[in-house]
């Protein structure tokens, strides 16, 4: 078979995304089943090997433009992406694979589209630079998934947008979907109970990015109706963008900002609900996470959510901000979270994918 060259960006960074996790879990997956020289990961000189894979090769391309300061790290990614990937790929005739957004110009054999938010969502974009951010990742994965052979998802649901978005045959869709066993390898950092001063409390956790499409205002209308109760919300503020669409905060409510695994881990540990009320998920690994430590969920009945979770959650209407009872959601009936952990798993996922490259 052709050897497989993965187009590396940014997974080596302190405060990964969704989209770095899932990449990065799967490729540790993958260096377990495949035989050396099958799949080489690709990644720009400016980034440390941190990899220690057995079978998985690390190969550095490209240039370092540090001395150029932010105008020479641009530079530094668009040469990566554009010419030094693609030389590499053309040496080794290889199948290309894109599964961090990166959309190189001369374009991938597979590429991953994780969700549609830009395109669902135009609403969410106010400012001049979010629209023209917006305009610009839709005309890329346009792009991309005109020149792609093959599209990766993690969803159905999100699938089914793709589909109907940009107009991609169905059979040239493959859903793979996420795992949470990376979860049983962070190490609970208690201290952040005393931290936030919440010895003694009962609180709900939300985790995410702090994007319009999280919903936080629902958790804001949640906090104001349940006084008894504290909210803790975690996730870096978006910069340039105004934080109106929170809704308004009430005083027990705790915005954390950015948080290590381990403080997460302990957070969805003590809470008496995991909380995601998203208008829009892609597939929502946060929940299965809080699902592995124990955590009862409450998910937006949404998108992705409902095929991922079925009947272990408890469902709201995210745009219902009236009739929010905590207690009288708590109390309605659900099934275990284990039905949930059991069908998802990293190693499921990989062999799937590996399955599906090797056919091509």
């Amino acid at each position: 078979m052709k050897k497989i060259v993965i187009v590396e960006w940014g997974m080596g960074k302190k405060e990964l995304f969704g989209i770095h996790r899932n990449t990065k879990e799967l490729l540790k997956c993958l260096d377990e089943i495949i035989e050396p020289g099958q799949i080489d990961l690709m990644i720009p000189a400016c980034e440390e090997d941190i990899y220690n894979f057995r079978n998985i090769k690390v190969v550095k391309v490209g240039m370092r433009l540090h001395n150029l300061g932010g105008f020479g790290s641009r530079i530094e990614r668009y040469l990566y992406k554009n010419v030094f990937s693609r030389n590499y790929i053309k040496k080794n005739d290889a199948l290309s694979v894109d599964m961090l957004l990166q959309f190189p110009l001369y374009g991938c054999d597979v590429v991953t589209i994780y969700d549609c938010i830009p395109e669902l969502f135009p609403e969410h974009y106010t400012t001049l630079k979010s629209k023209r951010q917006r305009a610009k990742i839709i005309k890329h994965q346009k792009i991309a998934v005109k020149k792609a052979k093959l599209v990766l998802t993690d969803s159905h649901d999100a699938k089914e947008d793709i589909i109907n978005i940009y107009k991609v045959p169905e059979e040239k869709i493959n859903v793979i979907p996420c795992g949470w066993q990376h979860f049983n390898r962070v190490v609970e950092d208690e201290g952040i109970i005393s931290k936030l001063n919440l010895e003694g409390s009962d609180f709900f956790f939300s985790l995410g990015s702090r994007l319009p499409h999280k919903n936080i205002k629902w958790i804001s209308f949640a906090a104001k109706k349940n006084p008894q109760y504290k909210f803790v919300i975690s996730g870096s503020n978006t910069r340039h963008v105004s934080l109106d669409f929170e809704g308004e905060k009430s005083p027990n409510m705790i915005f954390a900002g950015y948080l290590s695994d381990g403080e997460v881990k302990a957070l969805m540990r003590h809470c008496k609900a995991f909380i995601q009320p998203s208008l829009y998920e892609g597939f929502g690994i946060p929940p299965m996470e809080a699902m592995s430590v124990g955590a009862n969920c409450i998910v937006s009945d949404r998108a992705s959510l409902p095929e991922v979770y079925k009947n272990s959650v408890w469902y709201i209407n995210p745009d219902d901000y009236e009739h929010v009872d905590l207690d009288e959601i708590m109390s309605r009936p659900k099934e275990s979270n284990e039905l949930i952990l059991n069908e998802y798993s990293w190693e499921k996922s990989a062999r799937k994918l590996l399955e599906i490259l090797e056919r091509m």
